[in-house]
């Protein structure tokens, strides 16, 4: 419901940013024909940025409400995603001509295509919520009665839904192209105006809804069982014109009609999303080790003593101190996603000029050999997550997300 505060969405920013940073780091190996990888990377892109601006815009409404719905908090958000822009743009650029070759001797702040595109994303996407600072000024919740304002307001924002489809035909004679990252602009926009009538309607993350996690796990498990079949429809996954969308071999429906395909991808990302939520809120609110290994009944109990460790399992190796280590370190996270999204590219392009993908690039490798190198990508995320993830560098960056 609105205004509440619950702690498993701050351990669910969390564990987001920590896949799209893995994300970035299985971007070089994508296409390398190992399944291993491709797979992770497309079920990671499936869902993790439509979760994390469905979220943007569901804290944002809690914000833009608890502030008055005020033009000039408004601005002040604006200047501070337009000033983050600049910055990543100018932190990333040496990185982009040392690794990739890039030309200029000043960046191209004009086109965007890659991580400082979320940026404008979030500019854009609350600078067309200024009407909504001329609504009149309530405590009404979206949805919550008949008020004829809160109706105008959730008009407004289905409104905004609707154009952003539409404009996806915009590009069509090929004059914007990542201009300002207008495609991704629109095409992520209905995720994060969903997330905005989220916030203020009757829906409350405390209560489990299976039903809907069971939606999205079986997507998620379908896609990635006939994923050689589906993998060109996943250029939707990119946000990208309509154009590109129909140049794919994907059905000739679909091809003609690819607002469609969008419009089957919102439920398809939330849904997958939710899963995840889920799965974090059940092992957080459900001790499973105490349950399972704990039990004396328990088959992993009884082999436990047959190996002869007495005791509950829980204290011969500590997994409730693991557990809630693990969730104060996804809360941190969340916390400070900010930091770590600026601040993690440039590693994984030092990462990519230093050879690191080389040995996967040019020839499949044995499965064992790709479990590992998919281990150390796990571990290197991480990683990076603990150290970038701190107050000291948080203080640059007070805005949360």
């Amino acid at each position: 419901m609105a205004g509440e505060r619950v702690e498993e969405l701050d351990r669910y920013k969390g564990f987001l940013i920590f896949l799209v940073v893995l994300g970035h780091f299985l971007l070089p190996v994508k296409d390398s024909g190992m399944a291993l990888f491709s797979r992770s990377f497309y079920g990671i892109y499936s869902f993790h940025m439509p979760a994390f601006i469905f979220l943007s815009g569901y804290f944002f409404q809690q914000s833009f409400v608890k502030r008055g719905r005020k033009a000039s908090s408004l601005f002040s958000n604006l200047l501070y995603y337009f000033i983050c822009y600049f910055f990543l743009k100018t932190l990333l650029y040496p990185f982009d001509v040392f690794c990739y070759g890039g030309q200029g001797r000043f960046p191209d702040y004009l086109h965007e295509s890659s991580t400082p595109w979320y940026l404008l994303g979030l500019f854009f996407w609350q600078l067309a919520c200024l009407p909504l600072c001329f609504f009149k000024r309530n405590r009404v919740y979206i949805g919550k009665g008949g008020n004829p304002e809160d109706r105008g307001e959730k008009y407004y924002l289905l409104l905004l839904i609707l154009l952003s489809l539409f404009a996806g035909y915009l590009d069509q004679n090929r004059r914007l192209v990542d201009f300002l990252a207008l495609d991704r602009v629109f095409g992520f926009a209905p995720f994060f105006y969903f997330g905005m009538l989220l916030s203020q309607s009757s829906f409350s993350w405390k209560k489990r809804r299976d039903g809907l996690a069971l939606f999205g796990g079986v997507s998620l498990l379908l896609f990635l069982l006939f994923f050689p079949g589906l993998k060109n429809y996943t250029r939707i996954f990119y946000g990208v014109w309509y154009r590109r969308v129909s140049k794919e071999e994907i059905l000739p429906f679909f091809q003609s009609f690819p607002i469609l395909l969008r419009i089957f991808y919102i439920p398809f990302a939330l849904g997958i999303s939710y899963f995840f939520y889920w799965i974090l809120s059940f092992f957080g609110k459900y001790p499973l080790h105490k349950k399972i290994l704990g039990r004396k009944s328990s088959i992993v109990g009884a082999l436990g003593r047959k190996l002869g460790l007495t005791g509950a399992w829980e204290d011969q190796f500590r997994f409730s101190e693991v557990l809630e280590n693990l969730k104060r370190k996804l809360s941190l996270w969340g916390k400070y996603s900010l930091v770590i999204y600026l601040f993690h590219r440039p590693f994984r392009d030092l990462f990519l000029k230093m050879g690191g993908y080389s040995y996967f690039l040019h020839y499949e490798r044995a499965l064992p050999v790709q479990i590992l190198f998919f281990l150390f990508l796990l571990a290197f995320s991480a990683v990076l997550c603990l150290l970038l993830g701190r107050k000291s560098l948080y203080r640059l960056c007070r805005k949360r997300w």
